[in-house]
């Protein structure tokens, strides 16, 4: 039976992707190992939002592939938001490449890596002169429909906590961030089919599921219709608390323009929503808001806060801040402080 090593670097989101890919192997017959030595099919799913992550999967693959020479069956493979930005770059920067799979075919990694490691077993065994090298395969088209094939995860035996990804893409080009160029345009799951899968979680013993998205409170915005003024996202965190089983909800990562009125009064009657929200700020200066693409100031920034803490006494706000911003004064810094 072949063994497949999957190595992740980024987001939740990454997570829960890896966990999309690892079940399809699982499921066509493969051992998902985490003993990288002894895969016959080695992948990485990394981040391009941050460079630190970009190179800890270039040197992490560079050792592996170094590590693994005189198993030259191996197949090697990066996916994720690296693999749809560079695209075929890779296999200029990582000789001996195999395959480069972007964010809207996770379904089809299983597939690309299969049909290869076959061929290669197969061509050892007629002839062990065979050069195993040559076939690979560069996939990051866009995919009409590819949000949905983002479910179905099936967890570990009472795994108490899961995620459930509910939309893929982000329309919102902030300045500092790639993701709309690696996850493309905003697209939801329908509500029916992410009930669904957090029934089957619930049912594998998970307590609590934590909701992602890249804006995850936008979820639905352009392709669902708002029911008695309620959002789509409030629509489906009210769907999701009716799930028996699920005692928590999370859910991220947020912006500020999605906390409409009508999430914040989901905290007041919700009781399954976590006291706990993750709040992006980025800056505390309205001028390098602007520059980042941010559309609100900081003065509606605290605005939603004292509103969330009406609705939720003593809930617990966390937030993002980047500092040193391009263009970033001592004036800016210190708004951000104070």
């Amino acid at each position: 039976m072949p063994k497949v090593y999957v190595k992740t670097y980024g987001c939740q989101m990454n997570e829960r992707d890896s966990e999309q890919v690892a079940r399809m192997f699982s499921e066509g017959g493969y051992t998902v190992t985490s003993n990288e030595h002894e895969a016959d099919a080695v992948l990485i799913n990394t981040c391009s939002v941050r460079d630190q992550a970009e190179q800890k999967a270039l040197g992490k693959m560079g050792t592996m592939m170094h590590a693994g020479r005189d198993r030259k069956h191996v197949v090697y493979g990066f996916m994720g938001c690296m693999a749809q930005s560079r695209g075929e770059e890779l296999f200029k920067t990582v000789p001996n490449l195999d395959v480069v799979v972007g964010t809207q075919k996770y379904h089809r990694v299983f597939e690309y890596v299969d049909t290869i490691l076959k061929r290669r077993l197969e061509a050892r065994m007629d002839d062990p002169q065979y050069s195993l090298r040559g076939t690979s395969v560069c996939d990051t088209a866009e995919e009409e429909g590819s949000q949905n094939t983002i479910r179905d995860h099936i967890p570990k035996a009472r795994e108490a906590s899961s995620f459930v990804s509910i939309m893929q893409g982000c329309n919102m080009r902030c300045s500092f961030c790639i993701v709309p160029d690696t996850r493309g345009k905003e697209r939801g799951r329908p509500i029916a089919d992410i009930v669904n899968e957090v029934r089957n979680l619930a049912a594998n013993g998970a307590k609590e599921v934590t909701l992602l998205g890249q804006i995850v409170n936008l979820y639905g915005r352009t392709e669902f219709p708002k029911v008695d003024g309620k959002s789509p996202f409030v629509q489906l965190l009210e769907a999701v608390h009716e799930v028996e089983g699920i005692e928590r909800i999370r859910f991220t990562s947020p912006h500020p323009i999605g906390y409409r009125d009508d999430l914040v009064a989901a905290f007041t009657y919700l009781p399954k929503l976590c006291s706990h929200i993750h709040f992006p700020m980025q800056s505390g200066s309205d001028r390098i808001l602007k520059v980042m693409r941010r559309p609100y100031k900081n003065e509606k920034f605290i605005e939603i806060c004292e509103k969330m803490k009406a609705a939720r006494p003593g809930i617990a706000i966390t937030t993002d801040i980047i500092v040193g911003f391009p263009g970033e004064t001592e004036e800016d810094f210190q708004a951000t402080v104070d």
